[in-house]
């Protein structure tokens, strides 16, 4: 099967034309595969290593949820807890909850929606992203509808700095890294360049981007291993994932609906098949992301790809090879 898999790999490098690649495949009861390939930039011609991290984008939002998770089970937070506390310049704060910024049901308008955050020669630190999103109407009253909205999981991380005292990076060093063993994992301190990272390719040319703009919202930088593993506890600890699925939401693509800090893929809707996918994907236009638990095949699987290349086409190739 490892054989298989590496030469999964070596078919989708030569048909994409992907610059690197980490991806990490677990089967409880038969083991772990892992890869760490291709160029951390390729017009310098340096290679990925075994130090090598990669751009999770907004499969951060799994880890941000799981936190408030934990200090909502510590009865440091409720699901129904308004806004309005930490926050009262945003619009509608005293009826926007907790749950309505886990579940995307808030209408707080998403700061990537302005083009202008997007300029390479410019930060943008949380507070001013904060201040572009309260500049905008909400899109509609809390509850009322679902919409994805970056600013909601920047305002949950922030409220988590605000409850604990400290930075969102050392929280989730304290609270999911260090306890998980997650080596690789970490999330950027705001305005700090991002060490080892596999850099975002375009047209074969190296793409500036600050990867710690979305604090909460997607900043984490971690290997395919780690983030594999993390999938794993987070679904086989208790309360466990599952609890995050209770309410579902369908997303703008078919078969997709979003829990709490959680998509899940309805195979039967989209393919026909009996499968589903739990986990969440990411990306910017110059990275993508995907970490899930494939319910057919029983697997975890994480893949990150520095350039703009389907990695759920590459996770079904992958996950093609278990159990032939």
């Amino acid at each position: 099967m490892k054989d298989s898999l590496d030469n999964t790999v070596r078919f989708l490098f030569a048909h994409t034309g992907m610059p690197g690649m980490t991806a990490a495949i677990l089967v409880p009861g038969q083991g772990m595969w892992h890869t760490d390939t291709g160029f951390i930039s390729k017009p310098a011609n340096k290679r990925v290593d075994n130090t090598t991290v990669f751009y999770w984008a907004s499969v951060t939002k799994l880890i941000t949820a799981s936190i408030i998770s934990q200090l909502i089970e510590e009865h440091k937070l409720t699901v129904d807890n308004k806004l309005v506390n930490w926050f009262p310049q945003i619009e509608n704060a005293n009826d926007i909850t907790i749950a309505n910024l886990l579940e995307q049901t808030s209408g707080i308008y998403s700061f990537n929606n302005d083009s202008k955050i997007f300029d390479i020669n410019h930060y943008y630190s949380p507070n001013q992203l904060l201040k572009l999103a309260a500049s905008r109407k909400n899109l509609f009253r809390p509850g009322q509808y679902w919409s994805y909205s970056n600013t909601n999981y920047l305002l949950l991380a922030l409220i988590a700095e605000k409850i604990e005292g400290r930075k969102f990076a050392r929280i989730v060093q304290e609270r999911i890294a260090t306890p998980m063993h997650l080596t690789s994992l970490h999330i950027l301190e705001e305005n700090t360049p991002a060490a080892d990272l596999a850099l975002a390719h375009a047209n074969g040319q190296i793409v500036k981007e600050d990867y710690s703009v979305p604090l909460g919202a997607g900043d984490v930088l971690s290997n395919a291993n780690d983030m594999v593993m993390l999938l794993y506890y987070l679904m086989t600890t208790k309360p466990g994932l599952y609890n995050r699925l209770k309410d579902l939401y369908p997303m703008p693509d078919k078969g997709i609906y979003y829990g709490n800090g959680i998509m899940l893929t309805d195979f039967s809707e989209i393919t026909g098949s009996n499968d589903i996918w739990i986990g969440h994907s990411g990306g910017t236009e110059t990275y993508r992301a995907l970490l899930v638990y494939d319910t057919a095949k029983k697997a975890f699987i994480a893949i990150s790809v520095n350039a703009h290349i389907s990695v759920e086409a590459c996770a079904m190739k992958l996950l093609g090879q278990i159990g032939l």
